[in-house]
């Protein structure tokens, strides 16, 4: 996610110009090549939330957050930080009684 500053006001673009000049840069600084920007949009907050490569992880894309930084705000000057939305882990149970964890309600182990 690309955070903005909440005192910038919202540029008169499209977030896809902002997309198109980090992708740019990150191919000019020969970044990994799945280390790119696949689609966007606005949430309510005035942040973009980005959708990444496939296969491209978290570490990636922090480690290459300068470079989307600088040329973000060569478009937007509001961009501040380049962060992660959320993590996901994968949990496989097999042959556990659910009801076991659930408690009463939503409360439980």
């Amino acid at each position: 996610m690309l955070r903005r500053a909440d005192s910038v006001p919202l540029p008169n673009i499209m977030y896809q110009e902002t997309l198109s000049a980090i992708n740019r840069a990150l191919f000019h600084y020969k970044t990994l090549a799945h280390i790119t920007i696949m689609n966007a949009r606005n949430n309510t907050k005035g942040a973009i939330t980005v959708i990444m490569y496939q296969n491209t992880t978290t570490e990636a894309t922090l480690q290459n957050q300068n470079i989307m930084i600088t040329a973000a705000r060569t478009v937007d000057q509001g961009i501040v930080d380049v962060k992660e939305i959320e993590s996901w882990e994968r949990l496989m149970i097999h042959q556990v009684p659910l009801v076991r964890y659930m408690d009463k309600g939503m409360e439980g182990l």
